[in-house]
């Protein structure tokens, strides 16, 4: 699909979706900048909700987290970090990076 041929989903918001792509993670990750996002995972018969933690730029999201909000995110119950991002790794060591 062409740009010309993309249209905006009427009610969502793209406030946060980059308009470039960045040269490396460590441009996502200089100080004070949201380097996490979340990923709702809804409540189905025989699974609960839960929450995903994913390093910017795996999984889609509109919205960014910065480290202590990530780790406050990963504190709440039914939340987990994501495996394929290893954003577990990334928050332990203050850096997120996409492998």
């Amino acid at each position: 699909m062409s740009p010309a041929q993309v249209r905006p989903i009427p009610g969502v918001s793209y406030r946060n979706v980059p308009t470039r792509r960045p040269s490396s993670a460590d441009d996502l990750s200089h100080k004070g900048r949201p380097a996490w996002t979340l990923q709702y995972l809804p409540h189905r018969p025989g699974h609960p909700g839960a929450t995903l933690l994913h390093v910017i730029g795996c999984a889609p999201s509109d919205q960014s987290l910065d480290r202590e909000e990530a780790l406050a995110a990963l504190s709440r119950p039914r939340a987990a970090a994501c495996t394929e991002c290893d954003a577990a790794r990334s928050l332990a060591s203050g850096q997120p990076s996409l492998s």
